[in-house]
């Protein structure tokens, strides 16, 4: 399933920095950068991926492993330096967990 859920949002979303999930949950960011290695193995056990590209797309399912073939090879787990950004745009991949212990990979992209 893929969902726009932008506009779930809500401004106290924004303000303390939760996102509103497509499953109802709200989600919580528990680390900014993650490696492919472990996003790989997330994504194989299921855990939805949430694509911010000005937009924010809930994806899971095969929709969820679709958007992680597609994306994978741009994921990186540091800061984009601007020679990457020139090149190609890349994306960096968090945690976020829900209070019930749910996890999804949020992925920013940098252009």
């Amino acid at each position: 399933m893929r969902v726009l859920v932008d506009d779930m949002q809500t401004p106290e979303n924004r303000d303390r920095g939760t996102l509103s999930g497509a499953d109802g949950r709200t989600y919580t960011r528990r680390s900014t950068r993650m490696s492919r290695r472990r996003a790989d193995a997330l994504i194989a056990s299921g855990t939805p991926v949430v694509l911010d590209e000005g937009l924010l797309t809930w994806c899971d399912g095969d929709d969820a492993q679709a958007a992680w073939a597609r994306e994978r090879a741009y994921v990186i787990a540091t800061a984009p330096t601007f020679e990457q950004r020139a090149k190609h745009y890349v994306w960096t991949a968090g945690s976020w967990e829900s209070d019930d212990g749910s996890s999804i990979i949020f992925l920013v992209e940098h252009c």
